[in-house]
């Protein structure tokens, strides 16, 4: 089996999301808005679910693999139904100038987090398509994983010594912190996906999204169509674009699973 101690990989994550998160989220956690609740939560079980995976198909455990294949029909859709929410909310702090940091980069964030989320949902729905090619689909799985290491990567960065603060590293050193988090998750991505013609789709999917993050937090992000769009984006209501991005991912995740079984059965020849 490919990727033999991914899981090592995925559980150093943890304690990084720990660090990384603790002082604008896990620290103030009572305080903390839903929508943040909503888009942490998910985001997190989605990576429980990734190592589970990763574990149990090298221990073999088939049924646990198949077991926790299955409720990634329940965790993506939440976490997709999340992710329109936790985006609204942090357009309303840039709306609202409610801090510094948001007033400097929240609708730049944005389009970021419009690129990172889908991208992860695309990864899934092709590993389900192509779950019978194992290589393939362990490939698009974990490459879902890489797309989190900007936003931990980014907030880890200011707190080292010496690292730049203000001026053109922006608002607490978080320009620079976030375009170099993106450039080594850029080359990470790249070298994986050189590795074997196998991990080209998906890792070179995840490149593809975290370059298009890194382009368009300093291009359209910047833009004033761009804010007008951001502030278009808070009278939305949010419980339809929630449950729209939840059902749609549902559904996608269903076909994915469906359509290499059809098209099994289509090539079967006919018994008399």
């Amino acid at each position: 089996m490919p990727y033999r101690y991914a899981h090592l990989w995925l559980l150093a994550l943890f304690p990084l999301i720990g660090m990384a998160f603790w002082p604008g989220y896990l620290g103030q956690f009572g305080q903390a808005p839903f929508a943040l609740h909503a888009h942490g939560m998910t985001a997190t079980a989605w990576l429980v679910l990734l190592t589970a995976q990763s574990w149990s198909i090298h221990a073999r455990r088939a049924l646990w693999h198949r077991t926790a294949g299955l409720a990634t029909f329940v965790i993506l859709p939440l976490f997709a139904a999340a992710g329109p929410l936790a985006l609204q909310g942090m357009a309303w702090l840039w709306r609202s100038n409610a801090d510094p940091f948001h007033a400097a980069f929240g609708a730049r964030l944005a389009i970021v987090d419009m690129v990172a989320g889908p991208s992860v949902v695309i990864l899934v729905v092709y590993a389900f398509f192509h779950r019978r090619h194992v290589a393939v689909h362990a490939a698009a799985m974990l490459a879902t994983a890489l797309l989190v290491l900007p936003p931990v990567i980014g907030r880890l960065l200011p707190a080292l010594p010496g690292f730049p603060h203000g001026g053109w590293a922006g608002f607490a050193g978080f320009r620079a912190a976030f375009q170099l988090a993106e450039a080594l998750t850029l080359v990470a991505t790249l070298w994986l996906a050189s590795r074997t013609p196998a991990a080209r789709v998906g890792f070179g999917f995840a490149a593809a999204s975290t370059a298009v993050q890194m382009i368009a937090f300093e291009t359209i992000g910047r833009t004033p169509f761009w804010n007008r769009w951001v502030m278009t984006l808070t009278d939305i209501p949010s419980a339809p674009m929630s449950a729209a991005a939840g059902i749609t991912t549902a559904a996608l995740l269903w076909w994915a699973w469906k359509a290499p079984q059809k098209a099994v059965m289509k090539r079967r020849p006919a018994t008399a």
